[in-house]
């Protein structure tokens, strides 16, 4: 009972992974933050609905299955084991490309309830033919509610046609077309022996149980349960179709005579000879299509749709697994010596198999994990009033640092100005900004703003490019699908990341867009390598943290290309270009700030907090390159949700004399500093 118990935990662990792996593979990472948001505001409700009506379009299948059964064996299951049979045919149908978990059915039956071989296929032939036949029913329904509201698609007419054609060669190639087949296959000698004989028999076996079926009595019930199956089906699909579109999509048109039609499309490409594993991608594809006809934009009919399947499959699944433990748990041998007899074979492949499926699990729930947290963090609170934070700043600096905060309730930008310590809140927008960069005259900033409310950091993808003035307040879009924008020394252009694994440059008055550097292209990494805060020279050069296909820091430039500059993120330039900073391992709290020689490359350890706050992160130099702001947390790493705190530190001055700048539980992050004038001159 254990081993049996094993496989199937196993085998429900894969499913679960298998999902996950698949659901990431077929999200363009820059829809992943919206699918996230989508599924995590999606209505329980709905989902219950959709769980009970998966269950009673079950109970149906499986009556229509036993019934079938009945009519040409006399080894039929209990409905019960005919319901577990249904519940995982189900699921393995909607797993495998082109039908092939239809065999799941057969096998179960055979193996699980011993019934014939030729009764299983001629069972699943049947009721596949009258599904179409219910699908047949159904479109001539719509086609007439179509038609009385004044909203004929004539495309559907032609649908209806093909379908006809298709139910009308089933039917013939099912009944007198195998007959007739086998019939002259039997009169060849050399197929009546061996291999082929045994095939021969069997077809002639399949031919009988089909002509049981059909001398049976059963079409009228065949019929209305086929019937009762897709309209339960369909209705279940279309309460998701409106739990996902009432989420963040209430313009679109949830009718039942425009949805419908995208559900049988969407449905019919899951079901084509097409390589996708679960229908990842031709479920989409194909339900796209039908509802950009009818008239929705395909990026709203795309998230829907994904977003539907990721929720029906996850129910489906559920269900299928449930079903397959319990088959297997209710049917095989169980006598004790059988089990003393094999249990070495039972208990090594079931410890192979729930290890395996156990650790796959737990690699994609990493890779879920590594698209960055789902939901936004806590806002926290303030711990002490600014007067209290500001120490000896005010002798120090004379200018400004900015960063972004979550303190008002999402990621907007703050700006603290020196010496009069003022804290301003620069935006206030609803969606999250991040890595605010000061133009070199000190009168505008870059940042990047979200496509979402919430968007973790670690998406890289799901940004734009945004500019702001100082002094106006006036907002300006640099550059869709940007992100980690930097200023060129002469605040005349911007670059950014964009997808990825390219660095690309606009220009601030003529929003002309460049392609400077890409993975695999001029820069000597794999196409799919990421290009992670990239940071470039006034003369050129690319200052670059490598990751997803390798993990380190490096400079690139047109003559001796890209140079290693060992491990660490966050790789800058400093004021002048002869150095760069970097954050690597190696401190009180794990990390330090260090400096590279921009020449030789020698790396030494440039500062690293003595007190609480010790894991820094975000280093950059004000413009006079004298005073380092940073953040640093006394724990925490993930860069949007920990609480990092905002520090000044001048540089050459004793570790212990950093300022912190701000006091909030909440998420503090990407500073940056302008002086007026260097610090020796203000002291």
């Amino acid at each position: 009972m254990i081993p049996r118990l094993l496989i199937s935990i196993g085998v429900s662990a894969g499913l679960v992974g298998l999902l996950i792996h698949f659901v990431l593979s077929s999200t363009e990472p820059a829809l992943w933050s919206r699918l996230v948001a989508i599924l995590l505001s999606f209505s329980m409700v709905y989902a219950i609905i959709y769980f009970v009506l998966s269950l009673i379009r079950t109970a149906l299948q499986a009556v229509r299955f036993r019934v079938l059964l009945r009519a040409s064996t006399p080894r039929a299951p209990s409905l019960f084991h005919m319901y577990l049979v249904t519940l995982s045919r189900n699921m393995f149908v909607d797993m495998l490309p082109a039908r092939l978990g239809e065999l799941s059915y057969i096998a179960m039956l055979n193996r699980g309830c011993r019934v014939s071989g030729e009764s299983c296929v001629s069972s699943l032939a049947v009721s596949f033919v009258f599904d179409l036949i219910a699908l047949g029913v159904l479109l001539v329904l719509l086609l007439c509610a179509q038609v009385v509201g004044g909203d004929y698609q004539s495309w559907m007419a032609g649908v209806l046609v093909m379908l006809g054609l298709l139910i009308f060669f089933l039917l013939v190639l099912l009944y007198p077309a195998m007959k007739m087949v086998n019939a002259v296959l039997a009169r060849v000698e050399l197929l009546r022996r061996g291999f082929a004989g045994n095939v021969l028999d069997f077809l002639v076996r399949v031919e009988q149980a089909l002509e049981d079926s059909r001398r049976a009595g059963i079409t009228g019930r065949l019929l209305l349960l086929s019937v009762g199956v897709r309209a339960v089906k369909y209705l279940a699909l279309y309460v998701l179709f409106v739990g996902v579109a009432a989420t963040q999509f209430q313009d679109v048109d949830t009718a039942v005579a425009h949805v419908l039609p995208a559900l049988i499309s969407a449905e019919a490409g899951a079901s084509l000879p097409v390589p996708a594993f679960m229908g990842f991608g031709t479920y989409e594809a194909a339900g796209t299509l039908a509802l950009t006809v009818l008239g929705a934009s395909a990026a709203n009919s795309l998230i829907i749709l994904l977003a539907l399947h990721v929720v029906s499959q996850i129910i489906d699944y559920l269900l299928g697994g449930i079903g397959l433990i319990l088959f297997i748990l209710t049917t095989g041998k169980t006598g004790k010596e059988d089990v003393r007899r094999f249990s070495w074979k039972l208990w090594v492949p079931a410890l192979t198999v729930a290890v395996c499926a156990a650790l796959f699990l737990v690699y994609q729930m990493r890779a879920v994990s590594k698209r960055g947290t789902l939901l936004a963090p806590d806002s926290g609170r303030a711990v002490a009033s600014l007067a209290a934070a500001d120490g000896n700043v005010s002798s120090l600096l004379d200018g400004f640092v900015v960063w972004s905060s979550n303190r008002s309730g999402n990621h907007d930008i703050y700006l603290r100005s020196f010496p009069d310590g003022a804290l301003r809140q620069l935006t206030a927008h609803p969606h999250t900004e991040y890595f605010p960069r000061i133009s070199p005259d000190g009168k505008r900033i870059v940042f990047a703003r979200a496509h979402q409310p919430w968007v973790s950091q670690r998406n890289v993808y799901a940004w734009d490019v945004w500019m702001l003035d100082l002094d106006t307040g006036q907002e300006r879009m640099l550059a869709k699908n940007g992100n980690v924008p930097t200023w060129s020394t002469d605040g005349e252009t911007v670059y950014f990341q964009r997808n990825a694994n390219q660095v690309v440059s606009v220009g601030v008055e003529t929003h002309e867009e460049r392609v400077l550097y890409e993975s695999g292209v001029n820069v000597d990494v794999v196409p799919e390598t990421e290009l992670q805060t990239p940071d470039i020279a006034s003369d050129g050069r690319l200052a670059v943290t490598l990751r997803k296909t390798m993990r380190a820091t490096a400079v690139v430039d047109s003559e001796s290309g890209l140079t290693k500059t060992g491990n660490g993120c966050q790789l800058v330039w400093t004021p002048g270009e002869r150095f760069l900073l970097k954050i690597d391992g190696g401190g009180r709290g794990q990390n330090a700030v260090y400096r590279i020689n921009a020449r030789t490359f020698e790396q030494e350890q440039l500062f690293d907090a003595p007190g609480e706050f010790s894991h820094e992160y975000f280093p950059m130099l004000s413009n006079h390159g004298d005073v380092l702001v940073f953040g640093a947390s006394s724990g925490g790493h993930e860069h949007d949700t920990a609480d990092y705190e905002i520090f000044a530190w001048v540089v050459g001055s004793d570790p212990s004399d950093a300022v912190r700048l701000t006091h909030h539980t909440g998420n503090d992050c990407w500073p940056d500093i302008y002086s007026k004038k260097p610090v020796h001159e203000s002291r």
